[in-house]
């Protein structure tokens, strides 16, 4: 096996690299959202797709999880959730 930078050779999965100093690096945003279907988890995800700094997202609507990566705040993103008229909180473990 030849060796890689990026992977580890203790694991042999990838290493996660993270950068603070690089805003759009920052921590996920994790909510719950009240959704029931997937018109709800559609709708969701719409909103976020149009929200400038929003470089990624995932829906899981069986967990009702919604994660959120970019270079927005928490509360731009409860915010705008909040206007497809679904329930939304900061995710607690």
């Amino acid at each position: 096996a030849r060796f890689s930078p990026h992977i580890s050779t203790r694991t042999g999965y990838p290493l996660t690299v993270a950068h603070q100093t690089d805003a759009a690096m920052s921590d996920p945003i994790v909510l719950k959202v009240a959704m029931m279907c997937a018109g709800c988890s559609g709708a969701v995800e719409r909103v976020l797709t149009k929200m400038e700094g929003v470089e990624s997202f995932d829906v899981n609507l069986e967990t009702q999880k919604v994660m959120v990566k970019g270079t927005v705040t928490q509360e731009e993103v409860i915010e705008r959730i909040a206007k497809t008229g679904k329930a939304v909180e900061p995710w607690s473990d």
